[in-house]
């Protein structure tokens, strides 16, 4: 039964050293799950990993000072898994030296190496990796991965300043694109009538180091990523970005390429790599099964998750935000890594005014902007947070179907069984988007104490003002004594006047870090006096801009043939971002169009009993549109995946669930 090949890699000491030993521990993976919620434009969709690890020694139990992981063994360890269809890592019973030509993939063996030139340069096998033998000519050797959109991974050692690297799509040694590694830079080129033009160029690979490289397929889109295995140079960092290079996007032959004037180059473990989870450990939990022995439930959630914990007090502030800008500037004020961002612009929300996140989650403010601008969140196998906008489903490459999927296991990919909503229960035909205004009230008291604070001698206190009578302020003012603040040494306000003795100040006024800004901030008091306590009769803040909600205003989007249909469905979004009418008008008739009409919804499972299956299983991903036909059930349409997972465990086959959106 065919299968597909697995590595899940755990950084056990936060280090981005992914090539150490320890760092695998692939072997002991007994059971994967793996699953991404359902989602639709207008919502975020997180994923989960749960894996069952066979722990007869007991190294993966927290506690347990004998194992050779003991001070690693906590949550928020990375951990990245990846799954490969078809695969290669080289070994061989042959002799060194022996040609990779006719050599069948041993994970996926209905893939075949195949040599398309004829010259006498050659790529050959070594003990566990292939290397270029000199010759007359380009040699190239390629993979039928069955479609041309997919992932392409591989470890890869330079040797030689530009003469090897990997050819992408090949139509004939005339006909193809190709990543070459030089000394300067890594180069994506396209081959036409065997002459190379540059497409992108991006950062070099150090020489002598071993890398772990992935190539992204998307239609017109072609990115290399790459994770340093020696060191922590690069991790799953973007080294090319070839988006716009239009060329063979229908073949299907990938694989390696060397210019023949060279033996310095080495790959290893080639294949169909796709990163499919990368976040970090929630949990480990050692138990004894009555079947599989000492085992341990390892659980991860990916960063989406992770964002739900962290709180944001911040200030929107800028003129004609896109959806993009206020993502990015969410992800960086909840300590996103900003290499770790691949976001479609998506529309104008926020014009002029300024918006207060205030005791918000991340995530929550997160879904917000999606909702509002109809885009699809979400983070991918390799850890990026991608916002996806209600165009990208209607762009290139999702124009026509990735794949075709029947019910009849004879007929290519396939799916065992289906359930099926008519999607009604979906359906808007009158959507209103309803924002606010803010109007600046001048200088205000925001804040006030309504009760008497002692501080201790020496000691100080740090209050969280926050307005309640404002929607936000700007300009916060450093408090003055007796003005702003005042104390004394008795509760009542009386004895010594200890004003002179209190240091008060607005420690995150500048924004810095977690921000306190937009609502108020944090009062810091500081008590200087040596004996005596300080009673706080007095401590408020003012601002200079204080500003109040207007009045809200409503755009309606509605459709009559359809509420005549289906009766009337209305949906109001109070929203967050927006602040103008065009806007909300766009948000609106964009929402509209999509949910005026019912879209059926399909939840099938697919075997992995096939290489057809097992190809659709590694390659496909969230937005990807699929064909699916079951000529007894009256479907023959166009779907979008919507959400997806996938079970795996030792000694039986993978299988894998989609949910499916209508196009």
């Amino acid at each position: 039964m065919p299968d597909v090949h697995w590595r899940v890699w755990v950084d056990w000491n936060g280090n981005s050293l992914w090539g150490a030993p320890a760092a695998d521990i692939t072997p002991d993976v007994m059971a994967l799950q793996w699953r991404c919620r359902p989602a639709a434009p207008g919502h975020t969709a997180a994923a989960r990993l749960d894996l069952t690890l066979r722990n007869t020694g007991h190294q993966y139990t927290p506690g347990n000072p004998h194992s050779p992981l003991a001070d690693h063994l906590q949550a928020g360890r990375p951990v990245w898994a990846m799954l490969a269809y078809p695969y290669d890592d080289f070994s061989s019973a042959a002799p060194a030296g022996s040609d990779l030509a006719a050599r069948p993939a041993p994970v996926g063996p209905s893939a075949v190496w195949a040599k398309a030139t004829a010259g006498s340069s050659a790529i050959t096998l070594q003990s566990d990796y292939a290397q270029p033998k000199i010759g007359r000519g380009e040699a190239i050797y390629t993979l039928d991965f069955g479609t041309a959109d997919g992932n392409i991974g591989f470890n890869y050692r330079r040797g030689s300043p530009g003469k090897s690297g990997i050819a992408l799509r090949l139509v004939s040694p005339w006909d193809y694109l190709r990543i070459r590694f030089g000394h300067r830079e890594t180069v994506l080129e396209r081959v036409s009538f065997g002459f190379p033009t540059v497409l992108r160029r991006g950062p070099a690979l150090s020489a002598a180091v071993n890398y772990f490289l992935e190539v992204e397929l998307h239609g017109p889109e072609i990115r290399l990523f790459a994770t340093d295995l020696d060191g922590a140079t690069a991790d799953r960092r973007q080294i090319l970005d070839g988006q716009g290079s239009a060329a063979n996007l229908t073949a299907t032959k990938h694989g390696l390429w060397t210019d023949g004037t060279t033996t310095a180059d080495r790959w290893s473990d080639f294949g169909g790599w796709r990163s499919l989870f990368f976040g970090a450990i929630e949990s480990l939990s050692p138990q004894s099964h009555p079947r599989l022995g000492e085992v341990c439930r390892l659980t991860a959630i990916d960063d989406l998750t992770a964002l739900e914990k962290v709180t944001l007090f911040n200030l929107l502030t800028g003129r004609n935000l896109n959806a993009a800008a206020i993502a990015n500037r969410i992800l960086t004020w909840a300590g996103f890594d900003p290499n770790r961002r691949r976001l479609d612009p998506g529309p104008v929300l926020t014009a002029t005014e300024p918006r207060a996140l205030w005791n918000w989650s991340a995530a929550a403010a997160l879904t917000a902007l999606a909702r509002e601008s109809n885009a699809l969140l979400y983070p991918d196998g390799r850890g990026y947070l991608r916002l996806e906008t209600a165009a990208h489903r209607t762009a290139a490459p999702h124009q026509s179907p990735r794949a075709a999927l029947s019910d009849r296991s004879a007929a290519g990919p396939y799916f065992s069984q289906l359930t099926a909503a008519t999607g009604a229960d979906a359906i808007e035909n009158a959507v209103i988007f309803r924002y606010r205004r803010v109007e600046n009230q001048g200088l205000q008291e925001i804040w006030r104490l309504r009760e008497t604070a002692a501080i201790p001698p020496g000691e100080q206190r740090d209050f969280l003002a926050e307005t309640a009578a404002y929607a936000l302020a700007e300009s916060l003012r450093p408090p003055l004594a007796t003005t702003d603040y005042a104390a004394y040494a008795r509760p009542d306000g009386t004895g010594a006047d200890l004003t002179p003795s209190l240091a008060v100040s607005l420690p995150f006024a500048a924004g810095t870090g977690i921000g306190y800004r937009g609502q108020g901030t944090v009062v810091r008091v500081a008590n200087r006096h040596t004996t005596a306590t300080a009673y706080l009769t007095l401590l408020r803040l003012r601002a200079d801009r204080a500003y109040r909600a207007s009045e809200p205003v409503s755009c309606a989007a509605a459709d009559t043939a359809s509420q005549q249909t289906h009766g009337r469905r209305f949906n109001t979004i109070d929203c967050r971002f927006i602040d103008h009418y065009a806007a909300a008008r766009t948000a609106a008739e964009t929402r509209l169009a999509q949910r005026k009409a019912p879209r059926r919804r399909l939840a099938i499972t697919l075997p992995g009993a096939t290489p057809a299956n097992l190809r659709e299983l590694t390659h496909r991903a969230l937005s990807d549109r699929v064909r699916i036909t079951s000529p007894a059930r009256g479907i023959a349409a166009d779907f979008y995946i919507a959400g997806m997972a996938l079970t795996a465990t030792a000694g039986a086959a993978l299988t894998g669930h989609w949910e499916l959106q209508e196009v």
